[in-house]
């Protein structure tokens, strides 16, 4: 037995579903990054990096070379690292603690 009106919402839940996925609404899960202050990581991207974008500047300088990114954390908080590649962006959620023993298990 079919309730009416199933058929009609499940349609249209197929198609909002399929629009969202193909204008790319539906956000990629974001990489996390936690440094304490005055450490830095370096990271190979995919391929060559051509700019990189920070939310909050303060809290995290970036420098890149070729193929790899450098995040060094200057003050505690969190901010947003898009990096820009030939392949696309990809964007890292970075988290500075004050110390060592402040960064998330």
């Amino acid at each position: 037995m079919i309730i009416p009106g199933f058929m009609k919402h499940l349609a249209l839940v197929v198609a909002l579903a399929g629009s969202l996925l193909s204008t790319g609404a539906v956000a990629s899960p974001r990489k996390q990054v936690a440094l304490p202050v005055g450490h830095s990581m370096t990271m190979a991207m995919p391929s060559q990096v051509t700019s990189v974008r920070v939310t909050d500047p303060s809290l995290v300088e970036v420098k890149r070379q070729g193929r790899k990114v450098t995040l060094i954390a200057l003050a505690k908080g969190s901010t947003e690292a898009t990096v820009m590649t030939t392949e696309g962006p990809t964007t890292f959620r970075v988290y500075v603690a004050a110390d060592k023993y402040a960064l998330p298990q």
